[in-house]
């Protein structure tokens, strides 16, 4: 027992020394019922075929989007959206991750296409959204070109949406998220795709995610072990704190997968009832210092 504590602690020191630059934040599939918005607990992602006009795939473990087609109804846009709101505002960088579905059987034509992602500008809901209701969006990519040719077998990839996140945390209210396609104009026969996992998918580890490499404000200064400013421990649906308004907060698990938590000035610390059980690394940032101390959820 002692050798797995010993284990424990130098896992959680390495993943801590690592957490305080990255983070992954990869929503889970939400309740499909209209209220997702890319929140932690409620993966936001869908997509639509621009010929079949009243066809929804909001619950689907799949988002497509393909290059335009001018001879058949293979013609794909995918969405995707993260609620940045509690996210880190000082950032050096920021991706988008996702595990593509390899494309290595046929493709008789249209097989090499540049992809983009481009800003949504106006609200979407993914058990709603069809061909006859797109939302409107910038002209201008976000980032691209992606290209794809056949065959290809991507695996998990990760691309740079750093001024698009900068961009939601400056104008919270106009954060839609995004679309991807291609807009090459071809016969999609067995077309290239962008054709990932959705935040619906069983298995976790494919959903989509946000990376993100942040910094500390400069005032940042020291370290501190503070067993006793968190509790109770263990916790279950709530952890108290004796350090009031933090100007951050997140719990970090054993694989360095960061939530950032927010303070309830009602409740005196943080709701957690939508933590898993296991052991986790607070960490609260307040007056130049870095409070931190293990907890374990029940």
């Amino acid at each position: 027992m002692k050798k797995i504590f010993t284990i424990l602690t130098l896992l959680f020191s390495i993943q801590l020394a690592q957490a305080q630059l990255v983070m992954t934040f990869q929503p889970s599939g939400g309740l499909n019922n209209g209220t997702d918005s890319g929140t932690a607990t409620a993966g936001k992602d869908t997509w639509v075929n621009r010929y079949s006009p009243t066809m929804n795939n909001g619950g689907e473990m799949i988002v497509v989007g393909s290059p335009r087609s001018n001879c058949n109804t293979s013609d794909y846009k995918a969405y995707f959206q993260f609620d940045v709101s509690t996210l880190p505002d000082l950032v050096d960088s920021v991706f988008f991750g996702v595990t593509h579905y390899s494309h290595t059987t046929y493709c008789y034509s249209n097989c090499d296409a540049d992809f983009y992602f481009y800003r949504v500008t106006s609200p979407w809901d993914e058990m709603a959204l069809v061909e006859a209701n797109l939302p409107s969006e910038d002209s201008t990519p976000i980032y691209g070109p992606i290209n794809i040719t056949f065959p290809n077998d991507f695996q998990q990839q990760e691309y740079d949406i750093t001024n698009a996140y900068n961009y939601w945390k400056t104008n919270g209210n106009d954060n839609f998220g995004f679309s991807v396609y291609s807009p090459t104009i071809g016969c999609n026969n067995a077309a290239v795709t962008f054709y990932v996992h959705s935040s619906d998918d069983t298995v976790v580890a494919t959903r989509p995610y946000l990376k993100i490499y942040y910094r500390f404000p400069a005032s940042i200064n020291e370290t501190v072990l503070d067993n006793t400013a968190f509790y109770p421990n263990p916790f279950s649906t709530y952890i108290k704190s004796t350090i009031a308004n933090p100007d951050a907060a997140m719990l970090i698990d054993i694989t360095g997968r960061a939530l950032t938590l927010q303070y309830q000035e009602e409740l005196g610390g943080f709701a957690t009832d939508h933590i898993a059980p296991g052991l986790y690394v607070l960490q609260l940032i307040k007056d130049g210092k870095i409070h931190t101390s293990k907890l374990f959820k029940q």
